[in-house]
């Protein structure tokens, strides 16, 4: 068993406790390195993920796109051929205007031929009437030398009568054909008018086709032209599938060695922090045996500040300054606005009116020493030093996590154990961060606050490595 009156084994226990504080500190140290390696890694991680994810969307989209070119180059190919039967629609409706326009002109010259014929009939009508009229007389004639002839021109007579009956006939009859010539003519210069207006509209109907015709012909030469661009679409959009194919390959390849790179860091961390932890127990034994080493006044200051916070909170539960239940609050109301996030309980404003003098005297004990604060088991620490108490600027995070420390809860492995040790007291070392990627090596002590038997949390004293 070790004597340790000997006073050279002492130091040199001291000198041990020291040198395994360093290397706690060292290995403290590497181990904040490998956290943020561990945090980038994370954002890489979160990175590759939504990279994986707009591949795949751009995958899906690109897919969906040559899916929709390939369906366009389909319906742009029966517009075609569409437009084709159009065009011969429209062509052997030209040749059908084409057909009509010439048989009207053909009417029109039969028209003509039949007004000529007709002026004919009636020259010889006229002449017919004429003679009639010329007949009318003779036979009149005949009947007065038949009536003179008495008995010997009796039948004479009778055939003069016939002839009188015949010239009335024949002039009846040629009045009734120049009627119906009359009116005949009439109809006929309304069909003349008619077929000239029609001849009229179908040259315009022909015109009009002929215009179609080229539109259509332009249309399906567009459709064509259009349906090779769509072929280009189709071939390039393949091409982009498959490069987008190869990225998510590569996105995919990086995003498993980033998994692997991870879950390997994650173990280092455990390691290092079970290192961590080991060191930080020799170094704490040595104290506990009783041998003196650069951390027993920091060690000694914690126990004696975390006991008379535990007797004021005691002395405030017992006069009604506050409840035990308000004390042990537990329920962190956010700040609005606050960023980093800040919290509220309703111990809060207690602990500023109760806190403030002790913590701020601990500031005196070294120049070393950059901090000491009260946290409960969860790491929330209501009231910090004056320094580290500042208003938070609401446009600088960066500035507001450095100087702007109180009512925020730390979770971290250090808070958490500060909070939680209910050992007479916890050495440990740890990179603080400071904000703007500023960092500290430092080293915390904390000795746990007990309040009418219950463990309330830790008292931290924070002093530079």
């Amino acid at each position: 068993m070790l004597d340790l009156s000997d006073q050279s084994m002492m130091k040199g226990i001291g000198k041990m406790a020291e040198d395994i504080g360093q290397l706690t500190v060292s290995i403290a140290e590497a181990n904040g390195q490998i956290e943020d390696i561990d945090k980038r890694l994370a954002e890489e991680r979160r990175v590759i993920d939504a990279l994986e994810g707009a591949a795949g969307a751009l995958s899906a989209s690109s897919h969906d796109v040559a899916r929709a070119a390939q369906s366009a180059e389909k319906a742009t190919k029966r517009s075609e051929a569409q437009l084709l039967d159009g065009q011969g629609s429209v062509r052997r409706v030209l040749e059908q205007v084409t057909d009509l326009s010439s048989e009207v002109t053909d009417m029109a010259g039969a028209i003509d031929g039949l007004k000529e014929a007709f002026q004919l009939v009636s020259r010889v009508a006229q002449e017919i009437s004429s003679i009639a009229r010329m007949t009318n007389l003779l036979a009149l004639n005949a009947q007065i030398e038949a009536a003179r002839a008495g008995a010997a021109g009796r039948g004479f007579m009778v055939v003069a009568h016939e002839v009188k009956e015949l010239s009335s006939k024949t002039s009846q009859a040629t009045e009734q054909i120049n009627e119906t010539l009359g009116e005949l003519g009439a109809r006929t210069g309304m069909i003349v008018d008619a077929n000239g207006r029609t001849l009229e509209r179908a040259q315009s109907v022909r015109h009009e086709t002929e215009k179609l015709g080229d539109l259509i012909s332009q249309i399906a030469a567009d459709g064509r032209d259009i349906t090779a661009e769509q072929a280009r679409i189709i071939g390039a959009t393949a091409d982009a599938n498959a490069a987008i194919e190869q990225v998510e390959e590569i996105i995919e390849n990086l995003g498993v060695m980033s998994r692997a790179t991870e879950v390997n860091i994650r173990g280092s961390r455990k390691h290092m922090d079970s290192v961590v932890d080991a060191s930080e127990r020799l170094t704490a034994q040595a104290s506990r045996f009783g041998v003196e080493t650069v951390d027993t006044p920091f060690i000694n200051a914690a126990q004696k500040i975390a006991k008379e916070i535990s007797e004021r909170f005691e002395h405030a539960v017992a006069t009604g300054a506050i409840s035990l239940h308000d004390l042990f609050d537990r329920k962190y109301t956010p700040i609005p606005g606050s960023n980093p996030e800040q919290v509220m309980t309703r111990f809060t404003q207690f602990t500023d009116r109760t806190l403030p003098d002790l913590q701020e005297d601990a500031l005196t004990l070294s120049d070393r020493v950059v901090f000491c604060a009260a946290v409960d088991e969860n790491g929330y620490l209501p009231t910090h030093n004056r320094k580290f108490s500042q208003p938070q600027r609401p446009t600088d995070p960066g500035w507001n996590a450095a100087n702007c420390r109180n009512r925020r809860i730390f979770s971290d492995r250090v808070g958490l154990t500060a909070g939680q040790s209910k050992r007479p007291f916890v050495l440990q070392a740890y990179r603080r961060d400071m904000g703007n990627g500023s960092f500290v090596m430092m080293k915390d002590v904390s000795a746990p606050i007990v309040v009418m038997g219950r463990h309330w949390g830790g008292l931290r004293l924070a002093y530079r490595a």
